[in-house]
């Protein structure tokens, strides 16, 4: 019989697999190896040691790949199929021991949308959050510092005491739509009318409008070098130092102590 305990460990599970999938098969694993609850018969392979293993390296890339620009559009789809099916099995792993009600299809499908959709959200939050990225202010780190816990946490709860589980992810849910209300209006005071007077406001750097392509001057340049504004300051103060003391007394040593003189 379906319970609301079964309920909110199924979509706690789920949603953590779209969070760090591995660390919700990870811990869900250790839990069944520590024999703190149960699996199915056809999901008892989880609580292997190769299992084990696997799950931990899966974490480890995760974690990697999602702090790396690059690597996170490449591995895009991957990261929609990797997350579907770890909330499908974490889902048919909890519901699945309680119920003989339902089809695993079904028990599959559900975990495998709460998964997609908090990846989904995650992922919206992202570009929000994208466009506050300055050389002093990194928002994302904290966000993705944040995830890390999150995933890992709601994961723990949903196993340890499942009841709270589906309040967490309700709360996760109104967390990223106001972060990313509050990220967008924060971006959007930074943007300017378009010169063209096409009535749509772009960023200051953009050289183009998207909505009616008309080439627009740039009104501030991007500084793509790493930390290039704070390396210019630091070599501008240094040529200041520099250059005081080119003007100072030959005579005088950087030690403070006085060269030899000819004159006696």
């Amino acid at each position: 019989m379906l319970t609301y305990a079964l309920v909110s460990q199924a979509i706690g599970l789920s949603g953590a697999s779209g969070t760090r999938a591995g660390g919700s098969l990870l811990l869900l694993a250790l839990a069944a190896h520590a024999q703190y609850l149960t699996l199915p018969p056809e999901l008892t392979w989880l609580a292997t040691p190769q299992a084990l293993g696997a799950m931990v390296a899966l974490l480890a890339f995760e974690m990697y790949t999602q702090r790396d620009s690059d690597l996170r559009m490449v591995l895009g789809l991957a990261q929609f199929a990797l997350s579907a099916g770890s909330g499908a099995t974490v889902a048919l792993a909890s519901v699945g021991v309680g119920t003989e009600n339902l089809p695993p299809w079904a028990v599959g499908a559900v975990g495998a949308f709460v998964a997609v959709s908090t990846l989904s959200l995650r992922q919206w939050l992202h570009t929000r959050v994208d466009q506050l990225e300055t050389e002093v202010l990194r928002p994302r780190k904290w966000l993705l510092r944040i995830e890390d816990c999150f995933g890992l946490g709601l994961a723990a709860v949903a196993i340890l005491w499942a009841p709270l589980a589906l309040v967490l992810v309700l709360l996760f849910t109104l967390a990223c739509a106001v972060a990313g209300w509050f990220a967008y209006r924060l971006e959007a005071r930074g943007r300017r009318p378009c010169p063209a007077g096409c009535g749509a406001r772009i960023r200051q750097e953009a050289s183009r409008c998207p909505k009616c392509h008309a080439d627009v001057p740039v009104a501030r340049t991007l500084d793509l070098r790493l930390a290039g504004r704070m390396r210019d300051a630091l070599q501008n103060a240094l040529g200041a130092g520099t250059s005081g003391v080119s003007h100072a007394d030959p005579s005088v040593r950087r030690g403070g102590g006085k060269l030899p003189s000819r004159l006696g």
